[in-house]
Order: structure tokens, then sequence, then C-alpha cells
């Protein structure tokens, strides 16, 4: 007897070969089935046989059984055919809709103001996709992390990565009606400096805001009375009569059109934030991941221009 079972190419011929003749009981009608001659179905199970080391079939000149290890194989064989089929059903999406998983990583409220609402509307259009969503202002090793989507506001450094520009965010200082009406005025950002300044410690440029207007240039290095690494945490802060906090304007711009915030030195303007869509190389050629990309950059570019 041969000691391997090895489910070689062959032996799964051997095994199909098999099977058809199991439920036909006829060599001739199996071999027109699997496609080939009735000799080398024949063949096919003697191997099958040796592998075995035991008698499959019970042959007569008038009839043909299996025997108890026959059927025996041919359970194990259907329970098989069954899970393949299932396997195949499971990977192949019903009438061509996406399916899959998907590791999304977002910047923690970007990504719940911007992109969380955009996540779902692509759920409710592809429902056989499932999102993991992560939401964390950190680098993230794409590869380590099993992500296939970021996005990510502010200057890259992974050049290995695919980048997709999608937009902007403008970021401006602002404060609520009230504490504007007790506070110095502002003309100029210099005049920043008699003021309560909360600072976003995740800036760039920290407690140094570099403003322009045209071809002028002014920073100003402001003393905070509050700093934090939560955007909106601040926010909750200067909606709070706290001070002057910079905001970006997925988050403020409905709270200055509403009257609850104002921009302030808003002919000067603080630097521009480039938005982008990441993935590891080849990452698009995966059907959803290819259509939640363009989806994400639709929304967001109608955004930006209803903005």
């Amino acid at each position: 007897m041969n000691q391997s079972f090895e489910l070689s190419p062959a032996r799964l011929r051997e095994l199909r070969a098999f099977a058809a003749a199991a439920r036909r009981l006829n060599f001739s009608r199996a071999a027109h089935e699997v496609g080939c001659t009735p000799s080398v179905l024949s063949r096919r199970i003697a191997a099958l046989e040796e592998a075995v080391g035991q008698r499959l079939f019970l042959r007569t000149t008038r009839r043909m059984a299996l025997t108890a290890r026959g059927e025996l194989l041919l359970a194990q064989w259907q329970r098989m055919e069954a899970a393949m089929v299932d396997m195949a059903t499971d990977l192949r999406p019903a009438d061509g809709a996406l399916a899959g998983r998907l590791c999304v990583h977002l910047p923690s409220n970007y990504g719940r103001y911007r992109v969380a609402p955009l996540l779902a509307s692509f759920m409710r259009a592809h429902p056989g996709v499932r999102i993991e969503a992560v939401y964390d202002d950190g680098y993230v090793d794409m590869v380590a992390g099993r992500v296939d989507l970021a996005i990510r506001v502010g200057r890259l450094a992974d050049a290995q990565l695919v980048a997709r520009r999608v937009g902007t965010m403008r970021i401006f200082p602002c404060a609520t009606p009230d504490y504007l009406a007790s506070a110095p005025a502002l003309r100029d950002p210099a005049d920043l400096r008699a003021h309560r300044c909360i600072a976003f410690s995740g800036y760039r440029t920290g407690t140094l805001w570099p403003f322009g207007q045209g071809r002028r240039r002014r920073s100003v290095r402001i003393d905070p009375v509050l700093s934090c690494n939560d955007a909106q945490a601040i926010r909750d802060a200067v909606l709070a009569g706290v001070g002057i906090g910079l905001q970006g304007d997925y988050m403020a711009d409905a709270l200055v059109a509403a009257g609850q915030l104002v921009e302030v030195l808003a002919e000067w303007q603080l630097p521009a934030m480039p938005i982008h869509l990441l993935w590891l190389p080849g990452a698009d050629r995966t059907p959803a991941v290819r259509r939640l990309i363009d989806h994400l950059a639709e929304a967001l570019a109608e955004a930006r221009a209803g903005a």
C-alpha cells in the first residue's frame, strides 16, 4: 500500500473518476461523464485502490457494487464536494455584487464627521461588503495592520503607497460672539498675543500660527491657555467661550453659518492641509477597494464643490 495520500491533481482525477463510477455503477457512463475513455477510468480507479490499499468495487459480469470502504470513501468525497461548492459560493459575489471585508484607517475627527456617513452610504449600496473602520490620528503601517485603504490629512511621508488627492482642509481661527464681545480688537495676527488662545498639539507648526495674505506672511507665536490633542475637545472649549482656537472647515463651517462661532482674521489664511486616499500598490485591483476609492473621491469632491 502507498502510504502517501496527498491530494495532488492526479489523485483528484482518480477521486472524480471513482465518484462518477460509484454514482452510476457503470464504467462506460462514468467515463463519458468525466471526459475520458473507459480504459483510462479503469486505470485511475485501480491507482486509487492501490493508494487506499483496499478494493472499492465488487464486480461480476452482470453486476457492480461498492465495497464498504468504497461507500465510506464516496461519503467522504461527497462531503468534500459540498464544502467546495459552499466555498465557491461564498467567494463568488452573487449577481456580480461586491463582497468582502475591508479595513479602512481614518483620522479620528475628520473620519467621524466627513467619512463615516460616506462609508454608511457605500455599505447601503453594497450590503455584501464588511468594513472595519479604525479611527486613529497616528501613523499606521498598512502592511502590518492589513489596512486596505487609509485617509490622511496633511503632508505625506510614505512614498511606497499609492496616493490620490481628494481635497484640502481649510484651517481658520474662530471664537464665540460672546468671547469676542468682551475681548480686545483683532485686526492683525499680532493681536492674538493679547487673546486667550487654544492650541491643537497635533498641528504641524504647534503654537506658531503661520498666516498669509497674498504675498504677505505673518507668523505669531501664541501662549495657549489650553493645549489639547483632540480637535473636537478644542471645538468644545471654543464653544464654551474659553478663547480662540483653530478649527477645520469640516467641523466649524456649519457652526459659523449658524452664528455659534465667528471666523476671526478672515483676511488672513493659514496653510490648507491636503487630504489623500492611500493604498498599497495593487490593492485597487480588488473590486470592493476600487469602488470604495471612487465612491469616497467623488463624494469628497462634491462636498468640497458645495462648500
